[in-house]
């Protein structure tokens, strides 16, 4: 082999895979806009070692009004902060002074403590002592997502847990989405953990999730590239623009939840609430979970717009009722009542991503102007029905409630006999 031959390939072997990188760089930018939303807000982190929950709501007020780019409502901000929500007077107290039970409440990826508040209500109205946690990178801008990584959602998961054991005795977690997965992993790490409350736990999402954290190093070079997806972000309460890094980081957070509940050998009680029609996270996965937790009092409530043959301990649900115009539970809605002010039926907030384009999309504008044909998922099978918007509430929120308490007595009463 001559010098010049031996030059060519090592050539060769630099250029194609530069070439290679920088036309998937310059694909994956087609079209995409970025603007100062899309940038991280540059600020010192909270230190979860330290610090009580209400320095952690102070923080992040003064966090959230930083990085908005516009003036906010106090009200608004209120919403997107962590909170706390006392039980009456009433309520009894454990011969320590502590409340009886408290529960840490922790939203899905995009999302913010708002989604879960409503449902924390609802505890509060158990006597339950509840803090609501705001997940590092939420409730800024979208762009902080590209510094994401779920060792600091779990340290968070873990802060918030700690602080509810200094004023509660027995410790209940519930999260939705990815803060279920949260959830999970603590419970599985933390043995003062007493019972679970889920709502559409990720445990699995497409596979191609796994080579998100590979394309996000275009983003790198190519800032437009770090983006999945890039949308108005109109919502108040949540993001809609999608970076790769947060996949990745959802998958590794998924995949090290999935390796600690395998070795575990405690179970803890596990109420879990799942829609078979979910265009977020597997729900054969959750159902699999539930399948192998054989604590007796585990219960799994599932809706379906089909038939289906549900195993023992799980509650069915059909889920389709297109005389009221719905079809189906969507992943969005599980925990929020239909007559929210936002999120429900009568609110302000429509959910039309799917029909999301750069261009001028009838349906978009059809399904954003409240001219539904159904409310859904956004399944193949709903969309060739009219449109769908997807549901952000759960019609059957009440009788979810009586299940769930049924449940938490249950729970209770095996934290306070053991």
């Amino acid at each position: 082999m001559t010098t010049n031959t031996l030059r060519n390939i090592l050539l060769a072997l630099i250029l194609v895979p530069a070439l290679l990188f920088g036309a998937a760089g310059v694909l994956l930018s087609q079209g995409k806009v970025l603007g100062e939303r899309h940038l991280p807000y540059a600020h010192v982190e909270f230190d979860f070692t330290s610090g009580s929950f209400a320095d952690y709501i102070t923080y992040s007020k003064q966090l959230i009004q930083g990085a908005t780019l516009e003036p906010v409502p106090q009200a608004v901000i209120d919403n997107l902060a962590p909170f706390v929500l006392e039980p009456d007077a009433s309520c009894a107290r454990a011969a320590s002074g502590k409340f009886e039970k408290g529960v840490v409440l922790i939203h899905g990826l995009f999302d913010s403590p708002y989604s879960m508040r409503p449902f924390g209500e609802s505890l509060r109205a158990q006597c339950f002592y509840v803090l609501g946690l705001l997940l590092p990178d939420h409730a800024t801008r979208p762009g902080d997502l590209l510094d994401a990584r779920w060792e600091d959602w779990a340290a968070a998961m873990h802060f918030a847990t700690t602080q509810l054991a200094q004023a509660a005795e027995a410790l209940y977690l519930s999260g939705h989405s990815a803060g279920g997965t949260l959830a999970l992993l603590e419970a599985a790490r933390n043995p003062e953990v007493d019972a679970l409350v889920l709502f559409a736990p990720a445990l699995a999402i497409t596979p191609a999730a796994k080579y998100a954290g590979y394309v996000s190093l275009l983003g790198k070079v190519f800032g437009r590239a770090a983006w999945y997806e890039v949308r108005p972000d109109e919502a108040l309460y949540r993001y809609e623009s999608v970076t790769f890094v947060s996949v990745a980081e959802t998958w590794d957070l998924i995949e090290t939840t999935n390796a600690e509940l395998a070795a575990q050998g405690r179970e803890v009680p596990v109420f879990t609430v799942a829609s078979m029609q979910d265009n977020t996270v597997g729900t054969d996965a959750i159902l699999d979970y539930m399948a192998r937790n054989a604590h007796p009092g585990s219960h799994t409530l599932l809706y379906s717009q089909y038939p289906y043959s549900a195993d023992e301990g799980t509650e069915l649900v059909i889920s389709n009722a297109p005389e009221v115009g719905v079809l189906s539970v969507s992943h969005l809605g599980l925990m929020m009542p239909p007559t929210h002010p936002h999120y429900g039926r009568g609110g302000d907030y429509r959910n039309c991503n799917h029909y999301y384009s750069r261009s001028v999309n009838p349906q978009f504008v059809q399904c954003k102007s409240g001219r539904r044909a159904f409310y859904g998922e956004p399944t193949t099978d709903n969309l060739s029905r009219g449109v769908i918007e997807r549901i952000a509430f759960n019609p059957f929120y009440e009788d979810m409630l009586v299940s769930m308490q049924d449940f938490l007595q249950i729970a209770h009463t095996a934290v306070t006999f053991e």
